[in-house]
């Protein structure tokens, strides 16, 4: 049976990267340029109810800020904008596709930056592209704790800037080792980890 895949944020290289690789192993990919586009997401809706199911559904929404201020001089408005986009259409997406999700492989992927992780905060201008990366990352610590009790598993992914290492499209179909016998920490599935291209994990 073939894997149906949801893709959302194709209007960035690293997703879209990801849909063909998937595509070209078989799977049905379904595409959406942003999180939060209601057309993308009716005509998606009405393809994965006709498939049954959702195996992956992955995000990404690096939305960067239109007019970047520095501090005392912030836009609000663009801050507000960004985090709309990415964190609450991300929010809605995930609620409506759940229920296929728990009829698939129930895979969450995230692909997101590593200059917005506790390690490296590279970034420091774009506060509403910070400030979402950070929103998305809570997102998916909250619905790990809630679901993976239920069997979902997870991915968050930070591509290398030079292109090497592991595409996002390879990560996120990686299946890691889980013993329930095992302690939590020593079960890849049991915690939620960011890495990057190289496999190394990510404070974040």
């Amino acid at each position: 049976m073939k894997e149906i895949v949801l893709i959302a944020g194709t209007c960035f290289q690293e997703a879209a990267g990801a849909a063909e690789w998937f595509r070209q192993r078989g799977a049905v990919v379904i595409e959406m340029t942003t999180a939060a586009d209601a057309a993308e997401l009716a005509g998606a809706l009405e393809t994965i109810q006709a498939e049954g199911k959702l195996d992956y559904l992955i995000v990404q929404a690096t939305h960067r800020g239109e007019n970047v201020q520095p501090l005392g001089q912030l836009d609000d408005q663009d801050i507000s904008r960004v985090f709309d986009l990415g964190v609450n259409g991300t929010h809605a997406l995930v609620e409506k596709m759940l229920p296929f999700l728990r009829q698939g492989k129930k895979r969450l992927g995230l692909i997101t930056s590593a200059a917005t992780s506790t390690r490296e905060p590279k970034e420091t201008k774009d506060f509403a592209f910070a400030m979402t990366q950070a929103g998305l990352h809570m997102l998916w610590k909250l619905y790990f704790n809630k679901l993976r009790p239920e069997g979902f598993t997870f991915r968050v992914f930070c591509p290398n800037e030079d292109g090497s290492g592991l595409c996002a499209g390879q990560y996120m179909h990686m299946d890691f080792c889980y013993d329930v016998r095992e302690e939590y920490i020593h079960s890849e599935e049991n915690r939620i980890v960011m890495r990057d291209g190289m496999m190394r994990e990510i404070s974040w």
